[in-house]
């Protein structure tokens, strides 16, 4: 019993000693988002998102609710937001990658006896080079297709 004691104590000094590896501690950083799908059915407000993001490592913000499914089973859907970034800075700017996933329940259809929810999915893939602190169009509708419109700011915060 005493002996395992002293194992677990010379355990922990390990793991917490200076001589462990140093954990990685780069500059954070804060991405604001304002997605504007105002080509929907149904006009929908400007959804704003704000994450902090680790330099150079990957990012999952998510934003899903639960919609009500117009055909019964199951009761609620998940549906809304789901953005993936990693941030690559090099010096006054940075360099982002990523996608935003968005979804809702657009409709229903009924088949005889079976009625089905409509989902509605769009993707955006980003691949950008920002300013830092400058509001940027990430993504436009510049050829009358139905896509909703995103700008971001990406600010140090340390």
């Amino acid at each position: 019993m005493h002996i395992s004691a002293v194992l677990l104590a010379a355990t922990m000094l390990v793991f917490e000693s200076p001589m462990a590896a140093p954990k990685h501690r780069g500059a954070v950083y804060q991405v604001n988002f304002a997605i504007d799908d105002d080509r929907a059915a149904t006009p929908q407000p400007v959804l704003h998102y704000s994450m902090p993001l680790g330099e150079s490592r990957k990012a999952v913000f998510e934003a899903l609710g639960g919609v009500p499914n117009p055909c019964g089973s199951p009761l609620y859907l998940d549906a809304g937001t789901k953005i993936e970034l990693t941030l690559r800075p090099s010096g006054d700017r940075v360099a982002i990658e990523g996608a935003i996933d968005l979804s809702s329940v657009t409709g229903h259809v009924n088949l005889g006896s079976l009625c089905e929810p409509i989902l509605g999915h769009r993707k955006i893939v980003l691949h950008a080079d920002l300013g830092l602190g400058k509001q940027v169009k990430l993504a436009r509708d510049e050829k009358g297709a139905s896509m909703p419109e995103v700008e971001a700011v990406v600010t140090r915060v340390n």
